[in-house]
């Protein structure tokens, strides 16, 4: 008889050999957002006073964070193909702390080219850790366990978002709010390195790989070579495209919130919480009912229902006409909604409902990617394979970034350019469907 999902995640999730890298990720998932997000609110309720400022300054940091994912991914590849996995983890994380003590200083300081500075460094670190966390899954975990871990993995990164956005959202704009952020991002920081002496893999690493210092040469290398490697090409491209949308509305539902909905901080941390728990559910329901065995076959309906759910949050705020609502008729000008006024308004609410359910359909539909990318990519370069996808992710969600720069140059609203987002997912679910019989034996 088989065992429930619940009693098989429970027993890999303590087991001695997942435990410290899951945890290691998670507390670096978690310290990113804490950081990311106590800044955007910064950037929003502090230190911008419009909607072109907010947006801008929003895009740029979202796009200096993954700037380092494209610059750096090869030779990250390179390095953790190179040189033993567990060894890489502690240096990187021991940097990590290092990185935070000059964010609590940025954070105190309210010193815009300081926080941004940081934020690239942030970037970069999780730049090279990113080829190691998931390389590593298939060298301490058994095949039949991958779908699993990757689940954990992917759920548990967007509860580290949650919570990151929790803390950061409210924790920066407490009385004490800075003080207090400077102090947390250092000390998970520091119990991140702490989990990372634990880690353990048996491979060694390829001693004879000769690493290519010229970034932008071995970044088109590895890609040109990655594509031998069709199913795992293809679910780069596909995972690519999640990241894209995500990175649009992650970054952009601040703006959204504030200025189409006419909502407070706590609405946006309302939407940033149910996007990242939705993520969740996603992750962890799909690996219940694929079980052991990673598919594409409903892929293009995943995406189909994404469109869907895109548009019916566009419709729903735009349908709102919030000059005319009640609870600002007789409220000074600048007021905005609070949570339980937001949440007995129809059709608004209706858009956190529609996001939500973007966000479960976004979760399923990314674990059995990362499952086919491990699992048809050889062991002695899947850290390259990795940093590609790291790469074509941070290309895809940098060209997000600019082209809501020009969009907002250009004048387009928000909810005009979320309306071209669908459109070109409609696409990219054609191109799934054509695709969707790619199957692990």
């Amino acid at each position: 008889m088989q065992k429930p999902l619940l009693t098989v995640n429970s027993g890999l999730l303590f087991s001695q050999k997942f435990y410290p890298i899951f945890w290691v990720q998670f507390l670096g998932a978690f310290n990113d957002n804490l950081f990311k997000n106590a800044l955007v609110m910064l950037i929003t309720f502090r230190l911008s006073h419009s909607s072109l400022d907010t947006g801008l300054l929003i895009t740029l940091a979202a796009g200096l964070f993954i700037l380092p994912f494209f610059l750096f991914s090869s030779l990250a590849g390179q390095i953790a193909d190179h040189y033993p996995k567990r060894l890489l983890i502690k240096k990187i994380k021991l940097l990590e702390v290092l990185i935070m003590l000059l964010g609590g200083l940025a954070l105190l300081s309210q010193e815009l080219s300081l926080l941004f500075l940081t934020l690239f460094l942030m970037g970069s670190q999780s730049a090279f850790f990113g080829p190691i966390k998931y390389s590593i899954l298939p060298e301490i975990l058994d095949t039949s366990e991958l779908l699993k871990g990757n689940g954990l993995f992917s759920g548990s990164t967007f509860i580290a978002i949650l919570l990151g956005t929790i803390l950061g959202g409210i924790g920066v704009l407490l009385e004490d709010g800075l003080w207090l952020m400077s102090v947390v991002i250092f000390i998970v920081a520091l119990a991140g390195y702490i989990f990372s002496l634990r880690v353990n893999s048996d491979f060694s690493g390829d001693s004879t790989l000769q690493i290519e210092w010229n970034l932008f040469s071995s970044t088109k290398r590895m890609i040109k070579e990655s594509r031998q490697h069709k199913t795992a090409f293809f679910s780069v491209l596909s995972i690519s495209w999640f990241w894209f949308i995500g990175a649009v509305l992650l970054s952009q539902i601040p703006v959204l919130v504030k200025y189409d909905l006419q909502a407070n901080d706590n609405v946006v941390i309302v939407f940033l919480a149910l996007f990242s728990i939705g993520i969740a559910l996603g992750a962890g329901a799909i690996g219940r009912i694929m079980l052991s065995q990673a598919h594409i076959k409903w892929h293009w309906l995943m995406l189909l229902g994404m469109t869907a759910t895109l548009l019916l949050a566009v419709v729903s705020i735009a349908n709102t006409n919030f000059n005319n609502l009640v609870y600002l008729q007789d409220a000074p000008h600048g007021t905005l909604l609070t949570f339980t006024q937001f949440i007995a308004i129809w059709p608004a609410s209706m858009s956190l409902i529609a996001l939500g359910a973007l966000a479960v359909l976004g979760g399923a539909y990314i674990v059995p990617l990362y499952t086919l990318l491990q699992t048809h990519t050889p062991l002695a370069v899947r850290a390259r394979m990795v940093a590609v996808n790291n790469i074509v992710n941070a290309l895809l969600m940098v060209l997000s970034a600019l082209l809501l720069m020009v969009g907002f140059a250009l004048n387009l609203s928000l909810l005009n350019m979320l309306c071209i987002l669908a459109l070109l997912n409609i696409i990219v679910t054609i191109f799934a469907f054509k695709k969707r019989f790619i199957v692990v034996e």
